[in-house]
């Protein structure tokens, strides 16, 4: 009896530690595969949209996987991959702006616009956290969110950081600063500019890695 008891124990705790877990922290991507690990599409736009004819001689805004020219494991937080942002050297040159952007789930209803998503319900975390490097350091970004009651693609909140070091760093952002801003409950998009719109040159290229809602900093 004593023996059943303790397996019982065992497995619930095993369970708990589980949903803990699950509670506690979101991935939202890892740029391993894709689309993101909660479903959802990722592009890039403005001055980062990639020229595909030109991927392997110019750097180009997108996965930055092995088979990338000049691939180097410095540039990669976690894994193989991780996602890279470059300036103003691919389609579009010349516009003002540049974002990357990253639905919270699948993609319901293309008629719309912005596009309907299965948004997700990141109320319960306390901070949404990725890791970022600069080529040469400088670089400036800004993280971007929208929610499911936006009219169009512009974000609700536009959320300033340090610039990017030639280092990993961890950005870490408190969810109680944008909430009031935001609808958590009813998250639609998070997205990153890095474009000539906050202060960043034609070839300025960053490297960004392991997105996460979590609880813990």
């Amino acid at each position: 009896m004593k023996r059943i008891f303790l397996i019982v124990s065992v497995f619930v705790l095993a369970v708990s530690a589980c949903v803990f877990a699950e509670e506690t922290e979101l991935f939202v991507a890892d740029f391993e595969g894709w689309p993101n690990n909660l479903g959802g599409e990722i592009g890039v736009y403005g001055s980062l949209e990639p020229n595909w004819e030109e991927k392997d001689t110019v750097p180009y805004s997108w996965v930055y996987e092995p088979a990338c020219a000049g691939y180097s494991v410095e540039n990669i937080h976690d894994g193989k991959q991780s996602f890279r942002l470059v300036n103003a050297m691919g389609s579009k040159p010349s516009e003002s702006w540049g974002s990357f952007s990253m639905n919270m789930g699948p993609t319901l209803d293309l008629t719309t616009m912005p596009i309907t998503v299965d948004s997700k319900d990141v109320s319960a975390y306390k901070y949404f956290t990725f890791w970022v490097k600069g080529e040469n350091g400088g670089e400036h970004i800004q993280i971007l969110f929208r929610d499911a009651n936006a009219l169009n693609y512009m974000p609700q909140v536009k959320y300033s950081v340090p610039d990017a070091t030639k280092e990993w760093k961890k950005v870490i952002v408190p969810l109680d600063e944008i909430k009031k801003k935001v609808d958590l409950k009813h998250l639609d998009n998070v997205g990153i500019a890095f474009g000539p719109d906050v202060g960043n040159t034609k070839g300025d290229t960053i490297y960004i890695d392991s997105f996460v809602f979590t609880n813990n900093e």
